[in-house]
This record gives structure tokens, C-alpha cells and sequence, in this order.
């Protein structure tokens, strides 16, 4: 078995006390697209070249100089446009060399044409994003219990819970694949400078699945204090939900934290729930440390 990916063997998820008894009642917890993100710039922000595009055709063109100048014979798709132009190159390069009229000679069409060709591409990306995201199903968690600024703002400012959710690399659960979330001052690019001019010129293939993954794991580095976790699916067609139910393994929710400031009614139900649903689970009470801003917590 190649699962877990990672060597984390639980996560905590924190949520208000009524999606906590929706996920105890149910034994399901909620995917969401990234539409329904408090960050709009969550996985929708993007799809940019990190370079200059009206650059591009004279990077390009000293790059089939490197080739063709290379003492090794560069390995190139067979049958591509280039894989002719640069062999034929280097075949005359000795007596002829390389003319620095080269952009206004053969190559001029197949340069301009590459950056209109990347501006093409670039926009089917985002087209093709629109129909992405709604499709995109993501379930986050934490690797901590006790932060505050998470209990603040997904805890029902203190008065929900958090789950401890276990992963469980005997019966697969979707927490073995979870990936840490990469923390960045800017968006990734619409791949690499290198990676465009290795695809024009036959040498690469560009990675698409490898963008999307890039793009579901990176998110602004002000969110970093969450050390947040992700695991996501995509629906085969788009529905008018932008989330769906999964379903939890037994025995994945290890225990459940309650919340400082959680309603004496919030705390019967709760508690209930947890006795009927999940009477092998520990539970345990929050408080404030009186000489610390931490919290406690003391198991019921």
C-alpha cells in the first residue's frame, strides 16, 4: 500500500456547533468548491505568465541557439517542426554559422506564432477554470487543536468544536492523500518561462496535472498560521451545489474538543450526539489557561 503520503496520523477540523451535530447526526463531512472560500483569492487567482510575454519569441530564439551550438545533440520530440530546423542547423553551423538575422529570416513565423500561441492557451485555461472550480471539491483541516485565531474564526469564535479526525491507511480514507497547503507571496504562474519554451520547442510536454495540483495547494502566506492541510476530489459534471457530502469511515473521529464559550444547549446535544454516534470517542472540554493566552483542555 503507498498510503498515507505523509506521516501525520490525525487532523482537526474546527466548525460551529451546528455543523458539528449536522457531521455527527449524518457521518458525513461537507467538500466545498473553492467559490464558496472566505478568500476569493483561494485557488481564483492566476493563470498569469510570471515573465514578460513580448519577450518570449527572443527567449525562445536563444534558446535554438543553445541548442544548436550544444556539443551534445539535444533530445527533441521526433517529427516536431524544430526537431528538422535545429538539425539541420547544427549540419551547417561549421561553415555557415548562425546568422544574426535569424528572427527575420525562417524563424520569424514559427516566433511570433509561439507567444499568439501561449496567448490562445492561456485563455482556454481560464475557460477551461470556469468549468474547473465549480467542479472542485476540497475538505481542509489543521494539523493543531489549540489555535486561537482558528477557533476564532471557524470555531464559532469559541463556541463550536473541533474534530480530531484519525487517518486510517487501512481502510484508505481520503486523509491519507492530504497534502500541506504551500504558503506564497504571489499565485503560481501559468508554468514557467523554461517549461513554455521546452513545450514550443518539442523537448517537454507541459504538465497540466501538475498545474491543477499546484494551484489546489498554494494559497496566500497571511493564511499560514492555519498549517493547513487539503484533500480534494473533482465531480465528474457540474451540479448547482457547490459542495457535496462524504462519507466518514467508523471510527475516524478519534475525539472532539468543545469549545471555551459553548452554550450549556450546544453541550447537551453534543454530548448526546457523541454518546449515540460515537460512544468510542473521547471528549474533552476547553478552557482558558488563567496565566497564558492558550487553552486547556480537560476530558470529560
Amino acid at each position: 500500500m503507498s498510503y498515507p503520503k505523509h506521516n501525520k496520523t490525525r487532523f482537526f477540523k474546527y466548525t460551529s456547533a451546528q455543523t458539528a451535530r449536522k457531521i455527527l447526526e449524518t457521518g458525513t463531512v461537507r467538500y466545498s468548491s473553492p467559490l464558496l472560500f472566505n478568500d476569493p483569492f483561494d485557488i481564483q487567482s492566476g493563470l498569469h505568465f510570471d515573465f514578460d510575454i513580448e519577450a518570449f519569441p527572443d527567449r525562445l530564439l536563444n534558446r535554438i541557439k543553445q541548442l544548436v551550438e550544444s556539443e551534445q545533440i539535444p533530445e527533441m520530440a521526433l517529427h516536431h517542426p524544430m526537431e528538422k530546423i535545429i538539425s539541420l542547423m547544427r549540419e551547417k553551423k561549421t561553415t555557415h554559422g548562425i546568422p544574426e538575422e535569424l528572427p527575420q529570416g525562417i524563424l520569424k513565423p514559427f516566433l511570433v506564432s509561439s507567444k499568439d500561441n501561449m496567448i490562445k492557451l492561456q485563455l482556454d485555461y481560464q475557460k477551461g477554470w470556469r468549468d474547473f472550480l465549480p467542479r472542485l471539491r476540497v475538505f481542509s483541516v489543521s494539523e493543531e487543536k489549540d489555535n486561537l485565531l482558528l477557533w476564532a474564526h471557524y470555531g464559532g469564535s469559541h463556541t463550536g468544536i473541533v474534530f480530531e479526525f484519525l487517518v486510517l491507511p487501512q481502510e484508505d480514507n481520503p486523509l491519507c492523500v492530504a497534502e500541506p497547503v504551500i504558503y506564497s507571496e504571489a499565485p503560481p504562474s501559468l508554468h514557467t518561462q523554461e517549461e513554455w519554451i521546452d513545450e514550443t520547442m518539442g523537448i517537454s510536454d507541459l504538465n497540466h496535472e501538475e498545474l491543477y495540483f499546484r494551484y489546489a495547494y498554494v494559497k496566500s502566506d497571511v493564511w499560514a498560521y492555519e498549517k493547513e492541510w487539503r484533500v480534494w476530489d473533482l465531480i465528474p459534471k457540474r451540479q448547482e451545489a457547490l459542495y457535496s457530502e462524504y462519507l466518514l469511515r467508523d471510527k475516524e473521529i478519534a475525539a472532539v474538543y468543545l469549545g471555551c464559550k459553548i452554550s450549556p444547549d450546544d453541550k447537551t446535544k453534543l454530548l448526546t450526539l457523541m454518546l449515540q454516534k460515537q460512544p468510542h470517542a473521547k471528549i474533552f472540554q476547553a478552557r482558558k489557561a488563567p496565566d497564558e493566552f492558550r487553552l486547556d483542555f480537560q476530558q470529560l
